[in-house]
């Protein structure tokens, strides 16, 4: 079975280059397919005409800018374009940006979003054997946030912090994503606001189960520790391995016992809240009590303070998931946070630049497809030459990708395949280094910049300053 799904792997490896041959040359247009795009737009009932920036061009445009560079402008995704019709011997468009952001404004999100989970879940249902935990998918869930620019539109669907004064805080959006272990593909996402009700991670997280099916096994921190989520995932053939939630208490002289400090006990239903609760008839439907399995692990590290870990989990035959396998899972649940850092750090998505919430809303869904693709390259190098996927740099792959790219758009056929092997290469060959118990301090030698903080907004300070 791994020996197919690794065949199978290598075949789309073959089908890309050839993909590559014919395509147009803007970042990412030789993974993502026009057939693929036209049918998301035809999904989404999307009719459009050609002319200069048509849906598709857009699309590979605003993906360019997702990986050029931190922050790369319109002007920037514009001139790329303007280069690549030059070099195809195409008429040449106008540097000015309008028409390219008027026709950002036409490409629907859902398309995008669309295309986004496609990509990711692709690659996620095709991963190799080898890569999954004892045949099982893995998928991580953790939540994060991201700033965006200070407009009175952002401000008023995504509102900053109260602890922030207005006119000098950044309106602020909270995402929660789901992860695949075995290829590190974003699968599903959900956004809100940071502030009002039904805005918080647990609620997000029931809006994202659509991308869950039968046999896979969610995991997460402790915040994910809820009776009803843990209940509702396991009736849906789902389980769960999250960090013990703090106000619970475990006491392992109870239950079935399965090994030291490993143990099954009948958690009961908590008492009926109504602002927990939709209504006292989703209560009732919970099981009046399930078991559960508790296991604790005592880390010690030589130069850091002994911790003490507690997972709880659906998966209770001690024999098929030994305490010892289960722990050391719940400890890969750290590639989550890898995972925000390399979309939020090494893509830029820290901080969205759009102007309108729904532009804000595309530009999030535009990095998250570039960064699914940039993962399928890593799967395809993985598994021409061994290494599993999460065994390799993504910041690595990022920049071998867009290195290589500048020499594939004027090379040869037979060149292009060369190029397409040795790009591969280089990125199996990007391995992370494994730094256990590494330490450093949370500080840096210099700052980039030195200007004050804002103290008042900025129309009244610019008052302030001497003619």
């Amino acid at each position: 079975m791994a020996q197919r799904s690794k065949d199978a792997l290598a075949s789309h490896v073959q089908l890309e280059r050839e993909n590559l041959n014919s395509s147009a040359k803007l970042p990412f247009r030789q993974l993502l397919s026009e057939e693929r795009i036209k049918g998301a737009l035809e999904r989404a009932g999307v009719k459009f005409r050609k002319r200069m920036f048509d849906p598709l061009t857009t699309l590979y445009a605003f993906l360019s800018q997702a990986v050029a560079s931190k922050g790369s402008s319109c002007e920037d995704a514009v001139s790329r374009v303007l280069a690549e019709r030059v070099a195809n011997n195409e008429s040449s468009c106008s540097p000015d940006t309008s028409s390219y952001c008027k026709a950002r404004g036409r490409l629907p999100e859902q398309v995008i979003a669309n295309l986004a989970r496609e990509t990711g879940q692709e690659l996620e249902h095709g991963a190799c054997d080898e890569w999954l935990w004892k045949g099982r998918h893995v998928k991580l869930v953790d939540g994060s946030t991201a700033e965006m620019t200070d407009t009175p539109e952002n401000q008023a669907e995504y509102p900053q912090s109260r602890t922030q004064k207005a006119g000098l805080g950044f309106p602020m959006m909270r995402i929660v994503l789901l992860f695949s272990l075995a290829v590190g593909t974003v699968l599903e996402c959900a956004i809100a606001p940071c502030r009002g009700k039904k805005t918080g991670e647990q609620t997000l997280f029931r809006q994202i189960w659509s991308a869950l099916e039968p046999g896979d096994i969610v995991l997460g921190d402790r915040l994910y520790d809820a009776y009803r989520d843990i209940a509702q995932l396991r009736a849906r053939g789902v389980d769960t391995v999250f960090g013990m939630n703090q106000s619970r208490v475990a006491d392992f002289r109870l239950g079935r016992k399965l090994g030291s400090n490993d143990h099954v006990v009948a958690w009961k239903r908590p008492k009926y809240d109504s602002t927990r609760f939709a209504s006292r008839a989703e209560w009732e439907s919970l099981p009046a009590e399930m078991d559960m399995r508790e296991i604790k692990k005592i880390v010690r590290r030589k130069g850091c303070r002994t911790r003490t870990v507690i997972v709880v989990t659906t998966l209770l035959d001690g024999d098929v998931y030994p305490g010892e396998e289960v722990t050391d899972l719940f400890a890969q649940r750290w590639n989550c946070e890898l995972d925000l850092r390399s979309l939020k750090q090494v893509l830029g998505m820290h901080r969205l630049r759009c102007q309108s919430p729904e532009m804000v809303r595309k530009e999030l869904w535009v990095y998250l497809l570039a960064y699914n693709l940039i993962r399928v390259r890593m799967a395809q190098a993985a598994a021409t030459h061994g290494p599993a996927p999460r065994d390799l740099s993504f910041t690595a792959a990022k920049t071998h990708i867009h290195n290589f790219e500048i020499h594939m758009n004027t090379a040869s056929k037979s060149t292009c395949n060369r190029l397409e092997e040795e790009l591969l290469k280089a990125i199996a060959f990007s391995r992370v280094e494994k730094r256990p118990g590494r330490k450093e301090p949370r500080a840096v030698k210099k700052r980039q910049q030195k200007y004050t903080y804002l103290t008042k907004p900025r129309h009244q300070a610019r008052q302030g300053l001497a003619a």
